[in-house]
């Protein structure tokens, strides 16, 4: 399971310079209802994506996602969201009570809404449009509750930036594909096979070392650690707390 493999799709590249023009009208509509074709769990389309149009809004959550002004610059900006609120709704309109299963609906908001926006993202791109996901938001996910008005239900997962690409970045490495495909059973890379993926990865790096970046998010104390109460606090307010 090694060497150069013949693509399907053209390789994708997170975008963070942006051309300041407008998409045509209808585009975002059309990209949406893309994003609607996406499977979900047992029809319940639980995602919502909601359009950040207000530039002062804009700015605020590019400040706290790590001053990414490319929030702000791209021609529209959305945050993804789970979303299990609206089909709640359905069911309370029938008379019905609403079951209570917050691990299982936090699971299935999540791969639902990341489903519908990876579509929007492919959809996107085949466009010629340029994405950048903004993972940054997390940073500011209570206030970002607030700003977007998110019933119970509903819980934002990521922000999305769209619009025309006024870069070309080269794509960036991955490791290796025998690391991410199992058969049959989960194998354990060797210590030989994980150094293999370091040095592969160095290349995405400003420093050549990729288990320094690992470290600043994922190690003791790091930006992952750091977002975990709120993120916690956030899932109890919006009904995901078991």
């Amino acid at each position: 399971m090694s060497g150069q493999r013949e693509r399907i799709l053209a390789p994708h590249r997170s975008i963070r310079r942006f051309r300041p023009e407008p998409l045509p009208e209808g585009t975002l509509e059309r990209l949406v209802a893309e994003a609607q074709r996406a499977p979900t769990d047992a029809t319940g389309q639980m995602y919502s994506f909601v359009r950040v149009a207000d530039p002062a809004v804009r700015e605020r959550i590019a400040a706290f996602s790590g001053e990414q002004q490319h929030i702000v610059e791209a021609a529209e900006f959305l945050v993804v969201c789970a979303d299990l609120h609206r089909l709640f709704r359905v069911l309370k309109l029938r008379g019905l009570k609403v079951g209570r299963f917050p691990a299982v609906g936090l699971h299935l908001g999540v791969v639902d809404a990341t489903l519908a926006a990876q579509r929007l993202i492919d959809a996107a791109e085949a466009m010629g449009l340029g994405i950048c996901c903004i993972g940054g938001v997390l940073n500011g996910i209570e206030e970002l509750v607030e700003r977007l008005a998110l019933p119970t239900g509903v819980v934002p997962l990521f922000g999305l930036c769209l619009g025309w690409p006024a870069e070309a970045p080269a794509p960036r490495p991955r490791v290796a594909l025998d690391a991410v495909l199992h058969e049959d059973r989960y194998r354990d890379q060797s210590a030989a096979e994980i150094e293999g993926d370091v040095a592969a990865m160095a290349a995405t790096t400003r420093s050549g070392d990729w288990v320094k970046v690992l470290a600043r998010y994922f190690a003791a104390g790091g930006v992952m650690e750091q977002r975990e109460a709120a993120l916690r606090r956030v899932l109890e307010r919006q009904g995901f707390a078991w």
